[in-house]
């Protein structure tokens, strides 16, 4: 109800039609294991990922998929069986504890050593913590505990239509510099790259002679945070990005966690479109989306790129928390199914458990028929369908992958819908909390 500004329990919440939601698997054994994904027809399993000692791995599923880990060096060994179930999304293989039988539980937790002890012991508060969690919140817990919350700001959404406005000085370019003015910029200026708010803009005499551009942020959707900032790029700006596409070659995109070193080839039919990469540093228009981005999220842009030694000399690296834009192009057909932006981190390899953290999408275009971008399990209480968010060309959408507890959100789960006429092109900028690994 709140949603809606309206009296506390006058609406009901409607079940989404989408029925799949995370799959986060845990192996609580010393021994690495395969993960895979059981078609149920007589045939071998599809590759899902490699589950290190104690570590964990996923994928977005459904109700009764079934999954399977066989030991790393035999495939035909199976280990242990999981059906999906809701309202479960978090599996465990965890060997180690015999059910009702004490003196086996003892053995084996004798043969493990005291590191392997350290970390099976950690697990094992997890998972309680986890049920805890999901007792008080009715989520799943998708992180690993402890796990600190974000450390960047997460905006509100408290109601649909609900309003932000942030300005920047990265105004818009308006007219396209000449070819001989753009410039690659150097990783390693580091803050030989600040600008102070009384400097002019990179390449100022081609924007709009405003001092600033406001931005409006809209709330689409309150679980998961969703908005729409239209605006958000000028024309001037995508018909850059399109030339920059001429000369680059695209490639067939993949998805997160894909698993290689298998007897078997993969085939992923849940992302059919081609993708390239464009970094921040590729010239001074790029870089200004990036700082407008950073404005935008109210991060300091200097955590967006490689940084000086004196910069945020506590964070333990100088690498920037934002991924390269990722260009994509959906053909007709083309599409990629309902999934997350996140992983599932692990606390031994990497303690600080870093993860994506927001997503801002960037529309290029308009495709003549379908390419919206659909969360299909959006919290209303008005509709079982998916909220499909429309391509305007220079619109962003900006989505958070993590709650403000630390946890991911499964709420976050989002599709890029079939081109059914046209072609549809976007990017992705990617940011990550509280490192980028």
């Amino acid at each position: 109800s709140t949603f809606y500004n309206a009296p506390h329990g006058s609406k009901t919440r409607s079940k989404p039609k989408h029925p799949g939601w995370a799959a986060k698997f845990i192996n609580m054994s010393n021994k690495r294991v395969r993960l895979f994904w059981d078609p149920r027809n007589g045939g071998p399993g599809s590759p899902i990922t490699i589950l290190q000692p104690f570590e964990a791995g996923g994928t977005a599923s459904f109700p009764r998929h079934e999954f399977y880990v066989t030991p790393y060096e035999d495939e035909q060994e199976i280990l242990h069986r999981w059906s999906i179930s809701p309202p479960q999304a978090v599996y465990y293989y965890d060997p180690i504890t015999v059910p009702g039988d004490e003196e086996a539980t003892q053995t084996n937790l004798d043969n493990l050593s005291v590191q392997e002890f350290e970390s099976y012991r950690r697990h094992v508060d997890n998972r309680d913590f986890a049920r805890h969690y999901f007792n008080f919140t009715g989520r799943e817990y998708l992180s690993m505990y402890p796990r600190n919350k974000p450390s960047h700001k997460i905006w509100r959404a408290d109601y649909f239509g609900q309003e932000h406005w942030v300005t920047t000085r990265e105004t818009h370019f308006v007219e396209h510099p000449q070819l001989e003015e753009l410039s690659s910029i150097k990783k390693t200026e580091g803050r030989k790259r600040v600008l102070r708010d009384d400097e002019p803009r990179l390449l100022q005499q081609y924007r709009t002679q405003e001092p600033y551009l406001n931005m409006t942020l809209k709330v689409l959707s309150c679980a998961p945070r969703a908005f729409q900032i239209n605006n958000f790029l000028s024309q001037t700006e995508v018909d850059h990005i399109m030339y920059l596409t001429t000369g680059m070659e695209l490639h067939r995109s993949t998805t997160a966690g894909e698993e290689t070193g298998t007897e078997r080839d993969q085939t992923r039919n849940t992302r059919t479109s081609l993708n390239t990469w464009v970094y921040r540093e590729k010239d001074q228009i790029i870089d200004t989306i990036y700082r407008r981005a950073a404005d935008l999220l109210r991060i300091d842009e200097a955590l967006m790129r490689p940084r000086s030694k004196d910069e945020y000399p506590k964070m333990g690296s100088k690498g920037s928390i934002a991924e390269a834009l990722q260009l994509v192009h959906y053909d007709v057909g083309q599409e990629y199914t309902a999934h997350h932006d996140f992983g599932y981190s692990n606390m031994f390899s990497s303690p600080k458990q870093p993860q994506r953290f927001a997503t801002v999408l960037l529309y290029l275009n308009e495709p003549e028929e379908g390419g919206e971008t659909e969360f299909p399990r959006w919290v209303n209480a008005e509709t079982r369908e998916g909220l499909a968010v429309e391509p305007q060309i220079g619109k962003a959408v900006l989505f958070y992958s993590q709650l403000g507890d630390g946890n991911m959100d499964d709420w976050s789960h989002h599709a890029a819908l079939p081109v059914k006429k046209g072609e549809k092109w976007l990017m992705n900028l990617w940011v990550w909390d509280p490192v980028y690994q």
